[in-house]
């Protein structure tokens, strides 16, 4: 038996329509085109894969370096220094911008005038 008719709906036969107007209008999608996709699509899992292998290296350095000792303690000298010698501090003397005489009994002449202080601290005297 055959199933009566339904009333005719207007929205459903243009529904119809637009389905038949695609359907006449639909064009299979080049090679070349889902080629490219295909191509793309891999290079992006290259890449994926290439930055997933990175990140395993480096966390595993990482752990690595954490899981390793610490470097050993300096090796003291053999022997000890001498009490006599002066401490790195005390090598140099301090800058000094201003011209001092030399200590009683040093230079040539005696004359404070003749003396000049270096930049380094050292005082010099000149010849007259």
């Amino acid at each position: 038996m055959r199933e009566p008719q339904e009333p005719q709906d207007p929205l459903r036969e243009l529904f119809r329509q637009a389905a038949a107007s695609g359907q006449s209008r639909a064009r299979a999608v080049p090679v070349a085109r889902i080629a490219e996709r295909g191509r793309r699509a891999h290079r992006r899992r290259v890449a994926l894969a290439a930055g997933a292998a990175c990140l395993l290296f480096a966390g595993g350095g990482a752990t690595l370096a954490a899981l390793l000792p610490d470097a050993p303690a300096p090796v003291l000298p053999a022997t000890s220094p001498s009490p006599d010698a002066p401490s790195p501090s005390e090598t140099r003397p301090p800058l000094s911008t201003t011209t001092s005489p030399p200590p009683s009994g040093r230079g040539t002449s005696g004359d404070p005038s003749a003396t000049a202080t270096h930049p380094s601290g050292r005082a010099t005297t000149t010849a007259p």
